[in-house]
């Protein structure tokens, strides 16, 4: 008799080989916006992707769990959209998401046709119970965005920043609550999720072998930088885990070219600050005997200050030149003061409009005067460049918050004037969806860092045979999203489309993580008796 069980595993390798080549084929054929176009595929007639696009979505009917759990590998590409119909251009992601929507309807209406229950049907109750607490704040979130869009000056980009960055992602989320049920659903989520970040890291690797850079298929290693951080996590903790040796092993490899790109990266947020804070929280977190914990931190720390005592002085050529001063431009002005200089300007905008806001993409329209830009701008002046889009768009504001002049002298920021937001996460929601934006973002914090370390006391109670896969899924989720804030104190982590999703995908991972655990939310801190949806999840494994 075969193994149905190697049956099973193979059959599902194959859907998603299938669904890999077959979206990626779709994707690639007649797209003349790729980076790096594979051979001549952008260069045939768009219409020979069509089947390839049939095939995937004949796939995603037969599995659709696995579908929507390989949609974070198309994330890194949305600045190469591809021409769905006429004009409208998409993101990969953007196209796998609603497909995986249309199915799913109408695989529901199909179910209500045959008067059966559809396969992914929750009751409100149930919905309920997998997203608790979160249902205001993203509510709120979701309420404070559209408010945005009407007091923005530039509606359209308001709009369209609304789809991409905030619809887009919930309705993901929407369907991980609903489709994903299982506990294999979620690692390959997981798995999923890291093999982006490794995908990115070994096109950055190439590229700076060949190129000298990491900037992968974004314009800045900062991007590349950015994913690593809510991708990297989940590989360090199943590392860090007490899962098969030979899983820890391959995790370990595939983590390689991270740390690679990482040591040439350009990106100072992630090589010298959110990636150290990363391995060490991920480090005390997933090392549970606190012998080994304490004497290897007093080893790594006793090794830097005997470091540090040798190297003193190249120690501290290294931060001045590299870190504070680096990427000085020819007017010695520093990548670390621009940044100062937009703190200041979104403090003052905030000061003008704090309720409110400014509505989302549009931090362009009052931060540069375009009057000025052409006369300052050191490069041609080219009115028509998507560069200088916002120009186009927006209307002439009243007043410019760019920081021009200090004391008398100028700051040259109108050398970049298209520094499109204010490198942090916190005054960049503030100023672009007001007071009601902010607030609701940091109570979905709150909720997310309350809910991950219930879950550690919890999983510690636990009596399951499962509860070491869960936790270091837990760890690594909830550490990639500290490693997005922290970089996100000097950068954009959030309000991009693949960021976005990262974030919210996080955010949803943990709340099945929470359901398939088996912890109520009303008794969180008393009781861990498994409820009936945490019983559905077990047992559809």
């Amino acid at each position: 008799m075969p193994d149905r069980g190697r049956i099973w595993f193979w059959r599902d390798r194959l859907f998603e080989l299938g669904l890999i080549v077959s979206m990626t084929l779709y994707y690639l054929i007649g797209n003349p916006n790729l980076k790096y176009p594979l051979g001549n595929l952008a260069l045939w007639h768009p219409w020979l992707a069509l089947p390839f696009l049939l095939i995937f979505v004949v796939l995603c009917w037969f599995r659709l769990p696995v579908a929507i759990a390989l949609l974070p590998l198309a994330l890194p590409f949305y600045l190469a959209p591809k021409a769905v119909f006429g004009n409208a251009h998409f993101s990969p992601a953007e196209i796998v998401l609603w497909i995986c929507l249309l199915v799913a309807c109408a695989q529901w209406l199909v179910a209500r046709v045959k008067r059966e229950p559809w396969r992914y049907h929750l009751s409100l109750k149930d919905l309920r119970e997998r997203v608790g607490p979160f249902l205001i704040p993203i509510g709120l979130f979701v309420l404070a965005a559209l408010i945005s869009i009407v007091v923005a000056s530039d509606r359209s980009s308001a709009q369209r920043a609304f789809r991409e960055e905030v619809l887009d992602p919930l309705l993901y989320v929407g369907l991980l609550l609903y489709c994903l049920r299982t506990r294999q659903d979620l690692t390959r989520l997981l798995y999923t999720f890291f093999a982006t970040g490794f995908v990115i890291a070994c096109i950055a690797a190439l590229n700076y072998r060949m190129f000298g850079q990491t900037d992968a298929v974004y314009g800045s290693p900062n991007s590349t930088g950015l994913l690593f951080d809510y991708t990297l996590p989940i590989g360090l903790a199943l590392i860090f885990s007490r899962m098969n040796w030979k899983v820890r092993l391959f995790a370990l490899v595939l983590c390689l070219p991270f740390f690679y790109t990482l040591l040439h990266s350009e990106s100072r947020g992630s090589a010298w600050f959110a990636f150290p804070v990363v391995f060490v929280v991920v480090a005390v977190l997933a090392v549970r005997n606190r012998k080994v914990l304490l004497i290897g931190g007093a080893i790594v720390v006793a090794l830097a200050a005997i470091g540090y005592g040798l190297f003193f002085a190249k120690v501290n050529t290294l931060v001045m030149n590299d870190i504070i001063n680096g990427h000085s431009d020819k007017n010695s002005v520093s990548t670390l003061q621009r940044r100062i200089y937009l703190w200041e300007s979104a403090v003052a905008m905030i000061h003008d409009n704090p309720i409110l806001g400014y509505g989302m993409d549009n931090w362009l329209c009052h931060y540069a005067d375009p009057r000025v830009v052409p006369s300052a701008d050191p490069n041609p002046y080219d009115p028509n460049s998507a560069e200088y889009a916002w120009m186009r768009s927006c209307p002439r504001a009243s007043h410019y918050y760019i920081v021009s002049e200090v004391k008398g002298q100028t700051t040259h920021m109108y050398d970049e004037p298209g520094l499109s937001h204010p490198h942090n996460i916190f005054l960049h929601v503030w100023v672009s969806m007001g007071l009601l934006g902010l607030l609701s973002f940091v109570a979905v914090l709150v909720l997310f860092f309350w809910l991950f370390g219930t879950l550690l006391r919890g999983l510690s109670r636990q009596k399951i045979s499962y509860a070491e896969q869960l936790r270091w899924m837990v760890i690594g989720v909830a550490v990639g999203l500290i490693g997005g804030l922290l970089q996100g104190q000097l950068d954009s982590a959030f309000l991009e489309q693949d960021l976005s999703f990262c974030f919210w995908l996080l955010i949803g991972t943990l709340l099945l993580l929470r359901s398939a655990a088996g912890i109520p939310w009303r008794r969180m801190l008393h009781s861990y008796a498994p409820p009936q949806v945490s019983e559905r999840i077990e047992s559809e494994q």
